[in-house]
């Protein structure tokens, strides 16, 4: 049956592939302009890291950017792809494609629970699922470019900024020429059944000049590579992601632009990503589900005022999370788990930016946001003791209200001839959180119930400041220092669980945390040589993280709460190289750091020894390595280009249960065949076939997906 489908699937993208040149005919010698503008300029690299277009060696913070082209000949498919080229980056924990989480500058806090620590952006749209760390599942066809922002980005970007940002921007539409590109890809599994996917791009002027629309769409069919032992079903763990997403673009005005946005993400996944046993990949489970969704509906709309251009940014978000498993895991037994998440997220902001080239440059905002996530893990322990009793079980449906609001502004002086950069900027926010619960504990021995219903609420706020200075000694370069401050809202957790975990620690946690806070202290250079070609880029930091929120499984569920402070040191470095031969690109990125605990609560550092003072936070991975190059060469009317891509990560340790992930290390390479309107890729991941576990989350492995070997035809009209 998979075998037809994959067949089918492959013979619809073909046969789309092939008809479609009617629609577009136009377009070529259009597409073809623009991408040679774009190769004459491409070491020219555009941001929009402080919410305003500038050159990246401009910015004085440390900001990665990676273009279309870069994604694309590097084969990013997904979030962890891009985690895997950020210096410090790493993946926390994985489930389904949508529920991963990462970590950045080793500022990590969850595996499953609590608010994230690293700010996400589709387009201009924040999103945030109140209470969960979750990032956002996407599809990377189509895109403009990812910018990634490390460090704490709490004036401008807002709640969970805490250790970095990460923006994915789609292209946008094309106001003069009609355009339609589609790509069609199958591959072969290392020990795995075989994997496809299409996806079609189609950009139509309904107005010249002024209405255009771009939609994308996208389907992924994942072999499955783990073997379910109780049921003797091989390669059971496949899965498949559809993306569609549309955008609408009006120029009514040459002063007005207002976008108009749509997303829709779906994966549907047999058991999950966490799988039992290494070597060879086996599940233990008798049953599993990991499916999400989300809809995502957003409008931009930019006025020019002459003075400053004022935009407004609305957004609507529905996301839901099912993961239903049951089975076997080494060290706890038998279980079975039941966890529903829907979240609904409105938000709104405002923002006010200067224009002009003058000495000042300035940015004032107002940022609104009203939420809930309902649901929660119910979870029965068939071997977990308890007071002489075996087995405990826990039932939630709670529901968690976010409602906050936020100012903030900045400004920048320039003195002495744009010689030196004065920044200063600040975000005031406030948050009212409600919390409904409806859970129980069940000794399950006893068949004995204690229901826990209630209501709590909490309500904080919190200013953060942002100061920096930048220096340009020359043209080619600036140096900068930066004090800035980040924060995360407060978790609150089922009072039924906290119960048990207090119990087991022989602390007093309150079921409901204040927001924790991060200041952060760094110096960094940017620096141009060889007429541009060489770009390198270098920061060094400490952040101090007060009374940091830390998830917590002493009685095998998760409670979030301050454990203590954190104190962390690094080194983060890029370098960029167009080299002398013609065609050949190299690029390295990097960090090392150290990420320690303080003044850990001594009952958590006697139960838990992985969370006690002077060791790496859990989570975190002290050092990072990335490098990829790209050559393309002419071949008559084609070019043949040979990319690569490798990412080391050393030992990653669980905060569940103190086990540590081995280095990793992770190889790609795509050999391409193209010309304007025509590229034939030849593909490998994983290429070395690494097992070794990415992390080891809730007692279970999250491995690479195997070796893949395939190939991808792409066509533009």
């Amino acid at each position: 049956m998979k075998s037809r489908l994959l067949c089918g699937a492959m013979a619809i993208g073909w046969a789309v592939t092939m008809s479609a040149g009617a629609l577009a005919q136009t377009g070529n010698s259009s597409d073809a302009a623009v991408e040679a503008a774009a190769d004459q300029n491409d070491n020219v690299i555009v941001v929009t890291a402080q919410l305003r277009e500038q050159n990246i060696l401009d910015v004085p913070q440390a900001v990665q950017a990676i273009g279309a082209t870069e994604l694309k000949n590097s084969g990013v498919e997904s979030l962890a792809d891009v985690i895997a080229m950020i210096p410090s980056a790493t993946t926390g924990s994985t489930i389904s494609a949508g529920s991963n989480t990462f970590q950045i500058r080793g500022v990590a806090a969850a595996e499953t629970d609590g608010d994230s620590t690293v700010g996400f952006y589709l387009d201009n749209f924040a999103f945030s699922l109140p209470g969960r760390p979750y990032a956002p599942s996407v599809d990377f066809y189509d895109m403009e470019r990812v910018e990634v922002l490390r460090g704490p980005s709490g004036t401008l970007y807002g709640l969970g900024s805490l250790g970095g940002t990460i923006k994915i921007l789609t292209a946008q539409p094309d106001l003069v020429d009609a355009q339609l590109s589609t790509r069609i890809s199958a591959n072969i599994t290392d020990g795995g059944e075989p994997g496809a996917a299409a996806d079609m791009m189609v950009n139509v002027p309904l107005i010249e000049d002024r209405l255009a629309l771009r939609g994308v769409v996208s389907y992924q069919m994942i072999g499955g590579y783990a073997d379910v032992l109780p049921t003797g079903k091989r390669n059971g763990n496949d899965a498949n992601n559809f993306t569609g997403r549309v955008k609408l673009l009006a120029v009514p005005t040459d002063t007005l632009r207002v976008t108009l946005s749509a997303w829709h993400n779906r994966s549907n996944q047999d058991f999950s990503n966490r799988i039992t046993f290494v070597d060879p990949p086996v599940l233990d489970q008798t049953f599993g589900v990991a499916d999400s969704k989300y809809t995502l509906l957003s409008g931009d709309v930019e006025l020019d005022l002459n003075f400053a251009t004022l935009s407004s940014t609305t957004g609507y978000i529905k996301n839901t999370v099912i993961v239903n498993n049951g089975g076997f895991i080494p060290g706890i037994g038998d279980f079975a788990a039941f966890w529903p998440l829907r979240t609904k997220n409105f938000s709104q902001d405002f923002r006010l930016t200067s224009q002009g080239n003058g000495s000042l440059q300035w940015l004032i905002g107002a940022f609104y946001q009203n939420g809930e996530t309902k649901g929660g893990q119910s979870v029965s322990l068939y071997d977990f003791p308890v007071n002489d009793q075996m087995g405990l079980g826990t039932f939630n449906d709670n529901r968690l209200k976010s409602e906050a609001f936020a100012i903030y502004g900045e400004g920048t002086y320039s003195f002495f001839d744009d010689v030196v950069d004065l920044t200063v900027g600040g975000r005031y926010y406030r948050e009212k959180r409600r919390f409904d619960e409806n859970s129980s504990l069940t000794f399950l021995e006893d068949d004995v119930v204690i229901p826990t219903i209630g209501t709590d609420r909490a309500t904080n706020d919190t200013i953060n400041p942002r100061f920096n200075i930048a220096i340009h000694p020359s043209g080619n370069g600036m140096v900068y220092f930066e004090v800035a401050k980040g924060f995360r809202s407060g978790a609150i957790t089922s009072s039924s669980i906290i119960a048990a975990a207090n119990s087991a620690l022989g602390t007093d946690f309150s079921n409901s945390s204040p927001p924790d806070t991060l200041w952060n202290y760094e110096a960094g250079l940017r620096w141009s040589f060889l007429n541009d070609d060489l770009n390198a880029s270098l920061s060094v930091y400490q952040f101090d993280w007060a009374d940091a929120q830390i998830e917590l499984s002493p009685t095998l569920q998760s409670i979030v709460v301050p454990v203590g402070d954190v104190r962390g040191r690094g080194i983060d470095a890029e370098i960029n190289w167009r080299t002398p031969l013609d065609g050949l690109r190299l690029q390295v990125s990097g960090n090392t750091n150290e990420t320690e605990l303080r003044d850990v609560i001594p009952e958590v550092a006697a139960a838990l020894p992985w969370v006690s003072n002077g060791r790496q936070l859990p989570g975190t991975a002290k050092h990072t390595l990335s490098v990829s190059g790209s050559y393309v060469m002419p071949v008559g009317e084609w070019d043949l280009g040979v990319h690569g891509r490798y990412s080391y990560r050393s030992r990653q340790q669980s905060i569940f249960d103190g086990r540590y992930a081995p280095w990793s290390g992770l190889g790609s390479m795509r050999v391409t065949l193209s010309r304007d309107d025509l590229e034939v890729a030849l593909f490998s991941d994983n290429i070395g076939n690494s097992g070794r576990p990415i992390s080891v989350p809730g007692g279970q492995n999250q491995i690479p997906y195997p070796r893949t070997i395939g190939i991808s035809f792409e066509k533009k009209f």
